[in-house]
């Protein structure tokens, strides 16, 4: 009976982590909610990690930058344990996103340099392997075109794509395979090439569709309003990007929220519509001064993490240079100690010699008898 009851609550524990994965997009609040109940419950140092990742990156889907940093930093306090190789490699995966968002480039690179390292000490043919490459990839890339460099981006997004080609395509590669088909097309946005963005814009909805997320799917048909829009298909890009507002809606994906709203209002002040123009446009507003204020409170928590990080470092220095100072004097005290035996002995050796040469001397000066 015992036995029983354990394998159905470890069976209640999967299932509901596998919700909580599976909702991620379109639910990240009850992924949150799921997550966290599981914590409590939650001993091995592997799974606790996994549930901080995974509420961490449901608040990035949110945007709520703020929170997702406060997560992951539980998460990375694991990395110095004995978890497992991959456990540690997925906590460098969500650092790495987390410095992304939060445009901290060197970190994030830094971070991915880490998990490469890793990731290249796993067997040739083993998933795990393809899986991380390809993410890696896909990260390098998203920084290489939030500089300025969508070539070396879409160089990046393709190789990406090329290691995620070679998984099954399950639910989480097709989702993976969405967010890079976007990715690709947006490179394509930078260039002006506005058909090869759509060909890679409806490749991401293709596979947005496969894993049905509604918010990947969202992000793909904004891509193709904007993609419509610069081409001046004003009527095709509303089309779209309405259809996009609702399926954004359950997410509560706020970049993404922020991109539709300002496309809607360009393109309906494009065609003379003020009234929805004043509309979307004052969304767009509101969305962006969160945005501006959880990137604030995101970028405070860094700060105060790196002030914490640098007390630690100054106590340490501050430890070893009183052990120095110690040695040191114990070293002075030491040399001080040697010289004064040595100027002893050497004092007393010069009495002793002295003495001699004045025996000697009274020995010479005694009358003959």
């Amino acid at each position: 009976m015992l036995l029983t009851l354990s394998l159905n609550g470890q069976t209640s524990t999967d299932s509901s982590k596998s919700r909580a994965k599976s909702i991620i997009y379109d639910q990240p609040d009850e992924t949150i909610k799921i997550a966290l109940k599981l914590l409590t419950q939650e001993k091995k140092v592997d799974e606790v990690a996994h549930l901080y990742m995974l509420i961490s990156n449901a608040y990035i889907v949110k945007r709520n930058t703020d929170s997702s940093l406060f997560y992951i930093l539980k998460a990375t306090d694991i990395i110095n344990t004995d978890a497992l190789p991959t456990t540690k490699i997925k906590i460098l995966f969500s650092v790495a996103v987390q410095y992304q968002q939060m445009e901290l480039y060197d970190k994030a690179l830094a971070s991915l340099d880490q998990s490469q390292e890793m990731t290249e000490k796993l067997p040739a043919n083993d998933k795990d392997r393809l899986f991380n490459s390809g993410f890696i990839n896909a990260v390098r890339g998203m920084i290489y075109r939030n500089q300025s460099n969508p070539d070396l981006a879409l160089e990046k997004f393709k190789l990406a794509a090329k290691n995620f080609h070679e998984l099954p395509l399950d639910k989480k590669t097709s989702a993976n395979l969405s967010i890079i088909h976007y990715n690709i097309g947006n490179c394509f946005i930078d260039l002006s090439q506005y058909r090869q963005a759509t060909f890679y814009f409806k490749e991401a909805e293709k596979y947005a569709k496969i894993y049905r997320a509604s918010s990947l799917e969202a992000y793909a048909l904004k891509g193709l309003g904007e993609s419509f829009f610069l081409t001046h298909q004003y009527d095709q890009s509303l089309k779209v990007l309405y259809q996009a507002e609702v399926l954004a809606e359950p997410s509560g994906d706020l970049v993404l929220n922020e991109g539709i709203y300002k496309l809607l209002a360009n393109n309906n002040l494009a065609i003379n519509d003020f009234q929805k123009f004043q509309n979307y446009n004052t969304k767009y507003l509101e969305v962006q001064k969160t945005l501006e204020q959880n990137e604030l409170k995101s970028l405070n928590r860094y700060l105060n993490t790196q002030n914490v990080e640098q007390q630690k470092i100054n106590v340490e220095v501050a430890k070893r240079f009183r052990i120095y100072n110690v040695i040191a004097v114990v070293c002075a005290l030491g040399l001080i100690v040697f010289l004064m035996i040595h100027v002893i002995k050497q004092i007393k050796k010069n009495r002793r010699q002295r003495n001699l040469i004045e025996t000697l001397t009274k020995s010479k000066e005694l009358p003959s008898s």
